[in-house]
């Protein structure tokens, strides 16, 4: 549990998360540790939870554990994950949304999942490629999509919303979720600078 405060505080001290957004988990066995819904993520002391992972076994703190708790579950029954970080940093969400809408001006609007691809060696190295799903938040068709991305990939973006990221250890899913943000902001003014000199040209 001390695992999740301090990982809850260097996220949003990161500037990962926004102090009441995202959340956290670890799995415990058939149980995990999760945030409880609409938690400072930097104020965590009395606010983990610990239900099923097995959705067909409810707890009654269900209704008290974070929003994206389905999701968490997904990827738990689904990959050999043991922790999960969910974030909302900027940069994702912004490559996210520009990622789906130019898949979309190449005539590709009927497939609603892409993908970015880093520009820099480390990130190449750590994470490929980096999947981009879509699903309301907390929603069935997130789960879904989460788990199956995260089953070959460590980290994940969902269109709009934010990223997922999956580790062995709370550490490691820290290190995916900070390198997904890196990234992504290395790839967006990669990007600027490439239109930039474009328009000079003209």
């Amino acid at each position: 549990m001390q695992e999740l405060i301090k990982y809850g505080r260097k996220m949003v001290e990161s500037r990962l998360v926004h102090s009441h957004f995202g959340n956290v988990s670890k799995r415990v066995g058939d149980q995990m540790l999760i945030s409880t819904t609409g938690s400072l993520l930097d104020e965590l002391e009395g606010q983990i939870v610990s239900v099923p992972v097995d959705a067909a076994t409810p707890d009654e703190l269900d209704v008290i554990a974070s929003s994206e708790v389905n999701v968490h579950r997904a990827i738990y029954k689904q990959t050999s994950a043991l922790a999960v970080l969910h974030g909302h940093s900027r940069f994702a969400v912004v490559l996210s949304l520009l990622c789906c809408e130019a898949g979309e001006e190449e005539g590709e609007a009927g497939e609603e999942e892409g993908e970015i691809v880093p520009e820099d060696s480390e990130s190449v190295y750590f994470l490929h490629e980096i999947p981009v799903v879509t699903g309301g938040i907390g929603s069935d068709e997130l789960a879904r999509n989460a788990a199956r991305a995260l089953r070959d990939h460590k980290g994940l973006v969902v269109r709009g919303h934010g990223t997922f990221a999956r580790g062995a250890t709370v550490d490691e899913a820290f290190v995916i979720l900070s390198s997904v943000e890196h990234a992504c902001t290395v790839k967006y003014f990669c990007d600027l600078a490439r239109t930039a000199k474009k328009t000079a040209r003209k």
